[in-house]
């Protein structure tokens, strides 16, 4: 049985890419933050985040981009799914609060857990695997019915993190067929599309950035946060496992509370149930790679499981 996803072996045996993608993750949960300081709606700050990602990386790769015509469409059809991702994230920050949307992105692992077996044959359904997403939920539950204010946002958030699994799923069968640099600017071009579209059907057009500081926040927000820390996640897509990867990214909600009460003071309207559902779910997920290691262990003495 194949052990790749298996946390404390990620520790042991690639340091270095799992230091990179704590990176990554820090990047991620950043960006939350950022979606709060930018004064664009949800969708118009796709547009603006990825159309600037998609320009970084046309004048950086230049004539390396040239892939077949079938697979750049792929690329290109999967940056919708990744646009319609980002807008509910955003749109999540702008109706709650960056604690509440983080704490919906937290069920990632779960949808991975769900999803990633029903796509991907060689993966199998883990007991466990579903058991801690269980859990996940049953943190957000208690933080749902604590903070029914900002109920909605905490949805779109849940359905935003089922957004990023199955795109993650996705391009672990991109990652093959081309570099990770090719293929973040086809999604990227994919995903300014998306947004633009919806954004000229709701406004009929395309506003600027009106604050000098929107321009600042952009730009961080296109190259740290989408053409570095995306294309990095899409290259460990060929060492690590999507729910290897994914599980290592439930600690953005962490990163992300961290930041907001930090940056934003976001912690200070929010009540003991929101605290006690952050609780759980944080016990979760560094329970799991414990009692998963061990389960992993017996399944190994007893052989291949059926």
């Amino acid at each position: 049985m194949q052990l790749e996803s298996d946390f404390p072996l990620l520790l042991a045996s690639m340091p270095r890419d799992h230091l990179k993608l704590q990176f990554i993750v820090l990047l991620w949960g950043f960006t939350a933050v950022l979606g709060e300081l930018i004064s664009l709606s949800a969708a118009n700050l796709v547009v603006w985040r990825c159309g600037l990602a998609a320009l970084c990386l046309f004048f950086w790769l230049g004539k390396r981009l040239v892939v077949p015509p079938r697979r750049a469409f792929f690329f290109f059809t999967t940056g919708f799914v990744i646009g319609a991702h980002w807008i509910t994230f955003f749109l999540s920050v702008k109706v709650a609060k960056v604690s509440i949307c983080m704490i919906g992105i937290a069920t990632l692992s779960l949808w991975t857990a769900i999803l990633e077996p029903l796509i991907m044959r060689h993966r199998h359904f883990r007991r466990v695997d579903l058991i801690f997403g269980t859990l996940i939920v049953g943190g957000v539950a208690i933080i749902y019915h604590s903070e029914l204010d900002y109920s909605h946002g905490l949805l779109i958030a849940i359905f935003s993190a089922f957004l990023a699994a199955l795109f993650s799923i996705i391009n672990a069968f991109h990652v093959k067929h081309a570099a990770h640099t090719v293929i973040v600017f086809y999604e990227m071009a994919g995903a300014t599309l998306f947004a633009g579209v919806l954004v000229l059907f709701q406004k009929g057009h395309l506003p600027l950035p009106a604050d000098p500081f929107d321009w600042l926040w952009l730009g961080i927000l296109a190259v740290f946060c989408t053409v570095v820390s995306f294309s990095q996640y899409v290259k460990l897509l060929n060492r690590m496992s999507v729910f290897t990867i994914n599980f290592v990214a439930n600690l953005e909600p962490v990163y992300g509370i961290a930041l907001a009460a930090l940056i934003l003071q976001d912690h200070k309207n929010l009540n003991g149930g929101f605290f006690l559902g952050t609780a759980v779910i944080l016990g979760a997920i560094l329970l799991y790679p414990l009692v998963r290691h061990k389960m992993i262990g017996k399944t190994a003495h007893l052989g291949p499981s059926r």
